[in-house]
């Protein structure tokens, strides 16, 4: 269970689910007609709710850094970034350091 994901949230007066050891739970707003809440590790994940449409510039920097598009509903979107992959990817990047050489 490593992935963000949508849940039911508990009506409003009851208690709150448990969640997955090392989780949290935040409001989502609604989907599909009903109120939910992302449910998440927030050591490892960032989490963004995006309403009204996501121009192609936008979409375009998120991907560039690391975010990737989870749901949709109409105009609303949910996207996730995974802080570890994103990390080991830029340390793939890293250019190795140069060999030195000694000098006799």
């Amino acid at each position: 269970m490593n992935e963000p994901f949508l849940r039911p949230a508990a009506p409003e007066g009851d208690a709150a689910v448990a969640c997955p050891p090392g989780h949290e739970a935040e409001p989502a707003g609604v989907w599909h007609g009903k109120a939910m809440e992302v449910v998440y590790d927030p050591r490892r994940h960032d989490v963004a709710f995006l309403r009204g449409g996501v121009s192609a510039k936008v979409r375009d920097g998120l991907v560039d850094t690391g975010w990737r598009h989870q749901l949709s509903d109409g105009d609303n979107q949910m996207w996730t970034r995974d802080r570890s992959a994103l990390t080991r990817s830029r340390l793939q990047q890293v250019p190795s350091a140069p060999k030195l050489s000694r000098i006799a």
